[in-house]
C-alpha cells in the first residue's frame, strides 16, 4: 500500500469526525456569494482546531483532544442517487492527478538481484476515491457517527427581520428533529445542540443594528449559543486576485442531475480531504417542507442493479423517490469553480481571523459542553438499564445458546431508546471526541449484547469500532481478530459490501501502521469480484503496493497484482490508470527474458495509450513490440499472426502519430524495423574498375563492396612499404583506406576526390516472421562546402533503391551511391525509407479493398571503433575508439589509374612460367608523375616495362645492373614513365611475369599500384589500385639435387690466359627429376630441356653432351653435371651458366630473372619489423686473424648456387615452359622440392627432455667451423711415370722419384703435414693397399728420405714436394699411400688447435717391369 498523506490515526479521526448541520438563510448565503462562496464553503478551511482542547469523561476527568475536526454540512444534503454515486466515484478517480514516480531500490534476497523501480510514492486517486466513498455513504441506523450532533442556524443582519427569520428556521429544524418516522437528515439524538449565527456585512450593513439584533438573540437563545460574525470588510471593486485562496482545495465540483438522470463531470483537488461543494443548498428554506424522503441506497450496495460502466449508462434505482418539494443539494447547479473565479475576494485577514474565532467559540463554548452533558446523561442511562437487563440477557443466552454469525439471519429490530443502541450511541460519542478508552469499553459491551441478540450487523459494527478504539488508544496492542471477524461478517452474513469496504479501508491503515503488509494485501484481495471493476482495480493496486512495501519486498507479486489491476482499470474505463498500472508492472518483467509477458504488457500499453490519444506513449509501446534490439538477444516467440498484428498496429499508430503530433520541420521520425546493422556498414570511396570491352582482357580487381576485409593487413603492409620507399617521414603510418568497414582503422576522416562516387552498403535484417516491403531507400546526409567557389544547389547527387520485399528472417544488403560535385565535408547520418506490410499479408486479414498503410521514417547509423583496452582507465570502463568512416572529406580532382591484363591464366603447373600483357591507363583528369608497384611475392611475380633478354653464351659474368633481381630487399619497384609523366588518357604497356610456386594449391597474385598526382598533398598525396587473382597450381615435377665434392683438381676458368692458373677442387651435381603430376592433370608429360646455375664463383659444365628427357607421369631421370670455380677478377656480381640440351631454345626471354629472384629472402609480409639494433651506430673492432681464417674456411665450403632445371610441356594445344630452381648453399647438401609434407601430429617422436646437458658447455666458443668443414682445404696432385723397367737381377733396389703438388683451395694461410709412412700413418681411408694388383701381394715399396714433411701453403697457393721410393720386386704400385693434415699457419704455435686430416686420396698406379737382359736402360714416360 502506498504512503498516504494522513497517518492512520488522522485518517480514522477524520473518518469519524462529529457532524454538524448548517441551516442557512438565503440572505446569509448571498452575503457569502460576494466571495464566490456559500456559507458552508466559506468555513471549510477552518473546520479543524489547531489548539488543544479538553473534554471531561463520565467520571469528571478531563482528557486532552488534539486537532479536533468538525464536519459542517448542509442540513438538506442528501446522499446522491446510486447512478450519480457510481459516476462520482469513477470520475473522482479519473480526474485526480498524481505525482511523479520516484526511484526506489528494492533490495536483493536469495538469487534475486536488486531492482531499480519507479514507484508511486502516493496514490491520490485512491485517497480521493476513499474520501468520496465515505462521503457518499448514507447514515445507517446501526451506528451514529454520521448523524448530526448539532445544527447551526445562520441568518444575515441585512435581512428585513432577522429575528423572525431565526424563529421560522428554528421551527423548521424542530419539525425535522421530531418527524415520524425518522427520515433524512439523521440526528444523533432529539436533543441536539442548536447554535445561532448572525452574519454582518461590514461594507454594506449597519454594525449598531446588527449588535442590537445580536442582543435579542442572546436574550432568546443564550450567549453561549449565539455568535456575531463580521465579514466582507473589503469592497467588491477592491478585490485582489493575488491573495491566497485556501478554499480552492476544499471545493469539489459536483455533478448536478437533470430530470433524465444525466450528470456533469466533477473534479477534486488532490490535496487535503475533499469536501462536497455545498452550493447545492436551497436558496431559502420555506416553512412546511416536511415531505417524506425515502432513505437512498449506497452506490456500492449489492442490491443495486448492474450498471454498464463502459457505456456510461446507469439504471435508476427502483423504489427510491425524491420529493420535488424538498430541495436536495446534489440537484442544484454548482457554482463555477474555474481558475478565473477567485474566492474570498472581499475578505481581509481580520475577517479570516473572525471566522477562526467563530469556529473555536462554537466548539469550546457550545459543542464541547453539550457533548459532556450528553456523555454524562447517556452514561447514567446505560448504567441504570444494564443492571436490570443483565439477568434477562443471561437467561436468554442460556436458553438460545451461542450461535455463530453464519447460523441465523439479521432480523433484530431495536427501538431508538433501546439500551444496546444507547450504549452504541455513547461509544460513538466518546470515540468522536477522543475518549477512546471509554469508547472501547462501551463498544465491547455493545458487541456482546448484539452478539447475544444475534444482531449481526450491529455486532460487526461494534466489533469494528472496538478494534479501532483500541488502536487509537494503544496502536501496539489491539484486537486484530476483531477487524478480521467484522470484515468476514459484513461479507458473508450481512452482505453489506459498503461497510465491508469501509472496514477494509480502515483495517488496512491499521495493519500498515503495524507493518503487517501481507495481511493488509489479503484484505484488499478479498474485496475483488466480478461485479465492480473499479473497486477490484483499486483493491488489487493497493495489494500490489503492500507487497512491494513489505519488510521483504515481493516484486513479482507486486507486478502480478499490478497487471491484474491494470486489466480491471481497463474494464472499468479507466484507461489512464490502466496505462500507469501496466507501466509499473512492466518494470519487474523487463530484462527478465519473459518475452511473452513483456509483449502482453506492451500490447496493452499501446492499446490504452492509443485510446487515450497519447500517441507518443502508444508508439513507444508498439515500438518495444517490434524492435528486436530491445529483446536482449531473445528473439520474438510470438506466432507469425500475432507478430503481424503487432506490426500492423505499430504502422497504424505511427501513421497517426506523424499526421497529428510529429513536427515535420525536425525531419522524419525513427523506425525500429528493419534492424540496421550499423557496424556492418561498408563505405567504398571511388568507383570500381570498369570492365573492358574485350572479353580477353581483365580489369584489375581493385576494391569493391564485396572485398573480403580479412586480408586488409596484407594490403596495408604492401602500402607501408610503398609509402616508406616514396616518402622519408617519421610520422605514424596510416593506410589510405578505400573500403572502410568495422575491421579497418577509421580514426581519420576518409578522402574522396570530387565527382567520384561514394558507395555505401547498409545491411537490413528482418527479425520477425512477417515479410516487410521496403521502398525509396535513400541516404540521409549533410554537406558543408569549404567555399562558395563552384557551389551548387545540389552539391551531392544521391540515388535511391527500388522497392523490394524483405522476407521473414531475411537479410538484404542495400547499396546506395552519393556523388559529390563540390569540395567540402560530407557527413552520412543514416537512411530514410518507406515501410509497409506486403499486400498479401494485408489482404489476408482485411478485405481485399483495404488500402496498404505506408509509413516513412529514418534510422540513424551509429558506428563505433574497437574497444580500447590500453590504459587502466580504459580497462576499467567501456571506451571505444572513434570511427569516422561516415565523415568523408571531398577534395579537388585527382588522377585515376586503370590497369587491364590480357588472358590471365586460371591454372598453372608447379614452376610454370607465364608472361601476360598489361595496359596501364590514366583515366583521371590529372597527370601521374610517380608510378610504383608492390608485389606480395616478388620471388614469383614481377612486372617490367621493357623485356631484358640474356646472351646465349654458356657462361656469363653478369654485371651489377643485371643482378638486381637477385639483390631485391623490398617488395616495391618503380615503373618507368615516358618523359616522367603519364598524362590523362595516355597508356603504357607492360609485361606481367608469373612463376608458379613449387607447392601445389592456390597461387595468390597480389599487386598494389601506387601513383601520385603532382598537385596533391596531405591526405590525398597518393592513390592506390589493387589487383588480386587466385590461380590454381597443379603438380608437375619433383626435384632432388645433391652436391658432391670431387677429389680431382681443375684449373679455375675465367682468365686462363694468365700463366699462373689457379687450381681448385670441383663439385658434382646429381639431379633427379620425377614427374609427380596427377593422372588427370592438364599437362601429363614434361620434357627436361636445360639446366642453369648462378653463383658468385661456381659455374656448371657438362660431363658429356646431354639430350632432352621426356618424363611421363611417374617417370624420373638422373642428370650429373660438374661445377667448377670461376675466378672473377673484375669482382662482378654473379656467374650465370646455362646448359640447353640438344637444340632447345627457351622462347621466354626473361626466364633467367626468376633464377636470380630465387635468391630473394624477405621477411614474411605480415611479420613484425626487426627491432632497432642498439649497436647499429657502433663501429665494431677489426676482426681477429682467427675470425678471418674462419670466414675463409667457410667460403671454401660454400656453394651458393641456384640450380635451375628448365622444362616444357603442353596444355590445351599450347606449349608451356617452366623451371624448377633450388638454392644450394653448401657443398655436400641435398635439397628436395617440393618439400615433403610434415608428419601428422603425434606421429613424430618427440625428443626426450634432458635435465642435464649432454656435453658440458664450452667456456669459450671457437670461431672456427667444425673439422668436418675443414677436410677439403688442401688437395694433392702427383707427377709420376706410368711405367718403368728395372733389372732387379743386377740391382735389387729400384729407385723412383716423383712430385707431389699440394694445392691450398682456400684464402687461408695453411701449414700442412705430409706423412709418407704407411705403417705408422695410414691413409685417410685406411683401406687402400700400396700394392694395387699382382699375382701375389707386394709390400716392397719403401719411402726414402723424410717421411713427415711440413709444408707452408699461402692462400690459393701450391707447393711441390719431391718424393723418392724404393721398389724391390716387379709389379704395379700405388703412390697415394700417405696422409695429409692441415692447420692454420697462425695456430701452429697454439697447442689448443689440432691439425685436421684432409681428403686427399690419389688414384695413382705405376708399373715396374723386369727388363730383359739385353736392355740396359729404363723406359720413362714423360
Amino acid at each position: 500500500m502506498a504512503q498516504c498523506k494522513l497517518t492512520p490515526h488522522e485518517y480514522i479521526q477524520n473518518s469519524f469526525a462529529p457532524q454538524v448541520a448548517i441551516l442557512c438563510s438565503e440572505d446569509a448565503d448571498n452575503l457569502c456569494l460576494k466571495n464566490n462562496l456559500r456559507f458552508v464553503e466559506l468555513i471549510q478551511p477552518f473546520c479543524r482546531l489547531n489548539n488543544e482542547i479538553r473534554i471531561a469523561d463520565p467520571s469528571g476527568n478531563t482528557v486532552p483532544v488534539r486537532n479536533l475536526r468538525v464536519v459542517f454540512e448542509d442540513m438538506n444534503r442528501r446522499p446522491p442517487q446510486p447512478t450519480l454515486g457510481k459516476k462520482l466515484l469513477s470520475e473522482v478517480v479519473s480526474t485526480t492527478a498524481w505525482d511523479r514516480p520516484v526511484t526506489r531500490t528494492v533490495g536483493a534476497s536469495g538469487t534475486r538481484e536488486a531492482l531499480e523501480l519507479e514507484l508511486q510514492p502516493t496514490t491520490p486517486w485512491f485517497e480521493a476515491w476513499r474520501d468520496t466513498f465515505l462521503q457518499v455513504q448514507y447514515p445507517s441506523d446501526h451506528e451514529f457517527t454520521k448523524h448530526y450532533i448539532a445544527c447551526i442556524v445562520v441568518v444575515a443582519s441585512t435581512s428585513d427581520n432577522p429575528v423572525d427569520q431565526l424563529t421560522r428556521l428554528s421551527q423548521y429544524l424542530h419539525q425535522q428533529l421530531h418527524q415520524t418516522p425518522a427520515r433524512f437528515p439523521k440526528w444523533f439524538s432529539p436533543n441536539i445542540l442548536k447554535f445561532y449565527l448572525l452574519i454582518h456585512d461590514v461594507t454594506a450593513g449597519d454594525l449598531t443594528k446588527s449588535e442590537q439584533i445580536f442582543e435579542q438573540m442572546t436574550t432568546s437563545y443564550g450567549s453561549s449559543n449565539c455568535h456575531l460574525l463580521q465579514i466582507n470588510s473589503r469592497h467588491i471593486d477592491q478585490t485582489d486576485v493575488h491573495l491566497p485562496d485556501p478554499w480552492s482545495q476544499f471545493l469539489i465540483q459536483r455533478a448536478s442531475c437533470d430530470p433524465s438522470g444525466g450528470s456533469s463531470s466533477e473534479a477534486s483537488s488532490g490535496t487535503g480531504t475533499p469536501r462536497e461543494d455545498v452550493s447545492g443548498l436551497p436558496s431559502r428554506v420555506t416553512e412546511g417542507d416536511t415531505t417524506d424522503c425515502c432513505e437512498p441506497i449506497h452506490p456500492l450496495s449489492p442490491s443495486i442493479p448492474p450498471i454498464d460502466e463502459k457505456n456510461g449508462t446507469f439504471d435508476i434505482l427502483p423504489g427510491v423517490e425524491i420529493s420535488a418539494d424538498v430541495p436536495v443539494m446534489v440537484n442544484r447547479p454548482s457554482l463555477p469553480t474555474s481558475s478565473g473565479h477567485h474566492h474570498g475576494g472581499c475578505l481581509t485577514s481580520s475577517d479570516v481571523d473572525r471566522i477562526r474565532i467563530f469556529i473555536h467559540e462554537f466548539c469550546v463554548r457550545s459543542l464541547i459542553p453539550h457533548v459532556e452533558r450528553q456523555i454524562r446523561y447517556l452514561n447514567e442511562v446505560v448504567t441504570n438499564r444494564s443492571r436490570s437487563k443483565s439477568l434477562l440477557s443471561a437467561t436468554r443466552r442460556w436458553l438460545v445458546g451461542n450461535k455463530s454469525p453464519g447460523s441465523a439471519t439479521n432480523s433484530v429490530i431495536y427501538s431508538p431508546e433501546a439500551t444496546e443502541l444507547q450504549t452504541r450511541r455513547l461509544a460513538d460519542l466518546c470515540f468522536m471526541f477522543g475518549l477512546y478508552e471509554i469508547a472501547y469499553s462501551f463498544y465491547h459491551t455493545a458487541k456482546n449484547d448484539f452478539k447475544s441478540d444475534q444482531a449481526w450487523l450491529y455486532f460487526a459494527g461494534a466489533q469494528e469500532m472496538a478494534a479501532l478504539a483500541a488502536f487509537m488508544q494503544n496502536s501496539s496492542d489491539y484486537p486484530k481478530r476483531y477487524l478480521e471477524n467484522s470484515l468476514q461478517t459484513y461479507l458473508t452474513v450481512c452482505k453489506v459490501y459498503n461497510f465491508a469496504i469501509r472496514a477494509t479501508l480502515l483495517s488496512s491503515e491499521v495493519l500498515k501502521h503495524c507493518g503487517e503488509y501481507g495481511e493488509a494485501a489479503m484484505m484488499f484481495i478479498k474485496l475483488t469480484s466480478e461485479e465492480s471493476d473499479l473497486l477490484s482495480a483499486l483493491m488489487l493496486e493497493q495489494a500490489a503496493h503492500c507487497f512491494i512495501n513489505s519488510q521483504r519486498p515481493l516484486p513479482r507479486k507486486y507486478a502480478f497484482h499490478m497487471t491484474l489491476a491494470g486489466h480491471r482499470f481497463s474494464k472499468a474505463g479507466q484507461r489512464s490508470h490502466s496505462l500507469r498500472a501496466y507501466k509499473q508492472a512492466f518494470q519487474v518483467y523487463a530484462t527478465r527474458g519473459w518475452v511473452l509477458a513483456e509483449d502482453h504488457i506492451h500490447f496493452t500499453l499501446g492499446k490504452q495509450a492509443h485510446h487515450l490519444k497519447q500517441l507518443t506513449e502508444g508508439l513507444e509501446a508498439y515500438n518495444c513490440l517490434v524492435d528486436q534490439r530491445l529483446k536482449q538477444d531473445a528473439s520474438s516467440q510470438q506466432s507469425p499472426s500475432q507478430q503481424m498484428t503487432y506490426v500492423r498496429e505499430f504502422i497504424n499508430t505511427f501513421h497517426q502519430y506523424v499526421q497529428q503530433e510529429w513536427d515535420s520541420s525536425t525531419g522524419l521520425p525513427c523506425l525500429p524495423l528493419p534492424l540496421i546493422d550499423s557496424q556492418g556498414t561498408r563505405v567504398l570511396l571511388g568507383a570500381p574498375q570498369d570492365p573492358p570491352t574485350n572479353c580477353e582482357w581483365t580489369a584489375a580487381s581493385h576494391v569493391s563492396l564485396d572485398t573480403d576485409s580479412s586480408i586488409n593487413d596484407r594490403w596495408f603492409a604492401l602500402e607501408r612499404e610503398l609509402v616508406g620507399a616514396s616518402h622519408v617521414s617519421t610520422m605514424v603510418f596510416r593506410p589510405n583506406l578505400q573500403l572502410l568497414t568495422s575491421d579497418t582503422p577509421n580514426t581519420q576522416s576518409p578522402v574522396v576526390p570530387v565527382n567520384e562516387p561514394v558507395l555505401v552498403e547498409v545491411v537490413m535484417n528482418n527479425p520477425l516472421a512477417v515479410s516487410l516491403t521496403i521502398s525509396h531507400v535513400r541516404l540521409f546526409f549533410t554537406f558543408e562546402p569549404t567555399s562558395n567557389l563552384g557551389a551548387s544547389d545540389t552539391p551531392v547527387l544521391d540515388s535511391s533503391c527500388s522497392e523490394f520485399t524483405l522476407a521473414a528472417g531475411a537479410q538484404e544488403r542495400v547499396r546506395l551511391e552519393l556523388n559529390p560535385v563540390c569540395i567540402g565535408k560530407l557527413l552520412i547520418k543514416g537512411i530514410t525509407y518507406k515501410l509497409s506490410l506486403t499486400p498479401d499479408i494485408n489482404s489476408g486479414t482485411h478485405s481485399g479493398s483495404a488500402t496498404v498503410v505506408i509509413i516513412e521514417g529514418q534510422q540513424i547509423i551509429e558506428v563505433k571503433g574497437p574497444r580500447l583496452n590500453n590504459t587502466s582507465t580504459e580497462k576499467c570502463s567501456v571506451v571505444y575508439a572513434s570511427d569516422k568512416r561516415l565523415e568523408i572529406t571531398v577534395v579537388p580532382p585527382m588522377s585515376r589509374l586503370s590497369v587491364t591484363f590480357h588472358d590471365l591464366p586460371q591454372i598453372l603447373s608447379c614452376g610454370e612460367l607465364c608472361c601476360r600483357d598489361a595496359l596501364i591507363t590514366n583515366i583521371g583528369p590529372c597527370p601521374i608523375n610517380v608510378l610504383k608497384l608492390a608485389v606480395s611475392d616478388p620471388n614469383h611475380v614481377y612486372m617490367e616495362i621493357k623485356e631484358v633478354p640474356l646472351s646465349s653464351e654458356n657462361i656469363i659474368a653478369l654485371s651489377e645492373s643485371e643482378t638486381v633481381d637477385g639483390k631485391i630487399t623490398c617488395r616495391t619497384e618503380t615503373l618507368t614513365l615516358q618523359n616522367g609523366v603519364l598524362n590523362p588518357g595516355e597508356t603504357i604497356q607492360a609485361k606481367l611475369w608469373l612463376h608458379a610456386p613449387m607447392s601445389p594449391g592456390a597461387f595468390d597474385v597480389e599487386l598494389l599500384f601506387y601513383y601520385e598526382t603532382p598537385s596533391s598533398s596531405g591526405k590525398s598525396r597518393y592513390r592506390l589500385l589493387r589487383h588480386f587473382s587466385s590461380i590454381y597450381v597443379e603438380r608437375s615435377l619433383s626435384l632432388k639435387v645433391t652436391s658432391r665434392v670431387s677429389q680431382n683438381l681443375q684449373e679455375s676458368i675465367g682468365h686462363q690466359q694468365e700463366n699462373n692458373g689457379i687450381y681448385s677442387y670441383t663439385s658434382n651435381l646429381v639431379i633427379e627429376a620425377l614427374n609427380s603430376s596427377e593422372i588427370d592433370s592438364s599437362c601429363g608429360s614434361y620434357t627436361v630441356v636445360g639446366l642453369s646455375g648462378n653463383s658468385k664463383k661456381w659455374a656448371v659444365v657438362p660431363h658429356c653432351n646431354l639430350q632432352g628427357q621426356v618424363l611421363r607421369s611417374g617417370e624420373s631421370c638422373h642428370l650429373c653435371v660438374k661445377c667448377i670455380q670461376y675466378q672473377n677478377s673484375e669482382n662482378r656480381g654473379l656467374i650465370f651458366s646455362q646448359l640447353l640440351f640438344g637444340s632447345y631454345q627457351v622462347p621466354l626471354k626473361s626466364w633467367w630473372r626468376f633464377s636470380l629472384r630465387e635468391r630473394i629472402s624477405l621477411l614474411h609480409l605480415l611479420a613484425d619489423p626487426p627491432p632497432p639494433n642498439p649497436t647499429a651506430d657502433h663501429i665494431p673492432a677489426p676482426p681477429t686473424r682467427a675470425q678471418q681464417d674462419a670466414k675463409h674456411i667457410n667460403d671454401a665450403n660454400t656453394l651458393d648456387m641456384v640450380v635451375t632445371l628448365l622444362w616444357k610441356g603442353e596444355r590445351g594445344g599450347h606449349e608451356i615452359w617452366g623451371q624448377h630452381s633450388i638454392n644450394m648453399q653448401s657443398l655436400g647438401n641435398t635439397v628436395v622440392i617440393p618439400c615433403s609434407p610434415l608428419s601428422q601430429a603425434g606421429e613424430e617422436e618427440k625428443p626426450p627432455v634432458r635435465i642435464i646437458p649432454e656435453t658440458s658447455p664450452q667456456l669459450l666458443q671457437s670461431p672456427l667451423p667444425p673439422p668436418s668443414k675443414q677436410k677439403h682445404l688442401v688437395k694433392v696432385s702427383a707427377h709420376f711415370p706410368d711405367s718403368m723397367e728395372h733389372d732387379f737381377v743386377a740391382n735389387r733396389l729400384c729407385s723412383l722419384e716423383f712430385e707431389l703438388l699440394l694445392h691450398n683451395c682456400s684464402a687461408c694461410h695453411l701449414t700442412t703435414f705430409l706423412s709418407l709412412c704407411s705403417d705408422s700413418c695410414p691413409s685417410s681411408n685406411g683401406s687402400v693397399s700400396n700394392h694395387v694388383y699382382s699375382p701375389q701381394a707386394s709390400t716392397q715399396l719403401l719411402y726414402v728420405g723424410g717421411t713427415i714433411r711440413k709444408v707452408s701453403l699461402v692462400p690459393w697457393g701450391h707447393s711441390k714436394v719431391l718424393v723418392r721410393v724404393l721398389i724391390t720386386t716387379p709389379g704395379t704400385y700405388s703412390l697415394g699411400v700417405f696422409s695429409l693434415t692441415a692447420l692454420r699457419h697462425d695456430a701452429v704455435k697454439d697447442k689448443s688447435e689440432q691439425p685436421t686430416p684432409q681428403m686427399c686420396q690419389l688414384q695413382t698406379a705405376v708399373t715396374v717391369r723386369q727388363v730383359h737382359r739385353g736392355d740396359q736402360h729404363l723406359a720413362h714416360n714423360a
